[in-house]
């Protein structure tokens, strides 16, 4: 079964985003999804 997950970014962290994407910068996307996607995954599966 597929679910959504949703991840509201303010403008700060939408810029970070970006320029992790430019650059290319793994470790940097790393730390981007450690903190501010982990938890949520974690919560989805949990089903909360």
């Amino acid at each position: 079964m597929k679910k959504a997950l949703v991840i509201p970014l303010s403008d700060e962290e939408l810029m970070e985003l970006y320029r992790i994407i430019i650059d290319r910068d793994k470790e940097a996307a790393l730390n981007f999804l450690d903190r501010f996607v982990r938890k949520r995954v974690l919560q989805a599966l949990e089903g909360g």
